[in-house]
């Protein structure tokens, strides 16, 4: 049985894969879960699985996607400035990336630090993706 972090990856891909078919880019790009990031960690010296992965149509990694599900107070929160670091390694890497807010869990506190950070609610996804590929 999938867990609720799992649904909430798999709802990502399927608006990340709506948006990109409803902007007519689907030559242009792919999209994967659980995608083996070629940067491995920032953080260990280990393999980094991606949430969501968009590739270009050469299969070179175009956009990352972290997805955070947090429903009550708990462990992802620790999680988020690991997935900050992670993010602005890709970006000197040259891959865009981005992580995903969802589910009501999150302390108010860290989760106006995240927004600040340039991470994505949930509620804004769909319109953050048509900005990001519109350019």
């Amino acid at each position: 049985m999938p867990t609720s972090g799992q649904v909430f990856r798999d709802e990502v891909k399927r608006r990340v894969e709506k948006v990109i078919s409803e902007m007519g880019l689907e030559k242009r790009f792919r999209v994967e879960t659980e995608y083996l990031s070629p940067h491995g960690s920032v953080v260990r010296d280990r393999d980094r699985r991606v949430d969501v992965a968009v590739l270009d149509s050469e299969g070179h990694p175009y956009l990352f996607i972290e997805c955070k599900w947090q429903a009550s107070s708990g462990t992802a929160e620790d999680k988020l400035f690991r997935s900050a670091e992670e993010a602005r390694r890709d970006r000197i890497f040259g891959v865009h990336s981005v992580v995903v807010l969802g589910g009501r869990g999150f302390n108010r506190k860290v989760f106006r630090w995240a927004l600040t950070e340039g991470f994505v609610h949930e509620s804004f996804l769909e319109s953050w993706l048509r900005e990001f590929f519109k350019r």
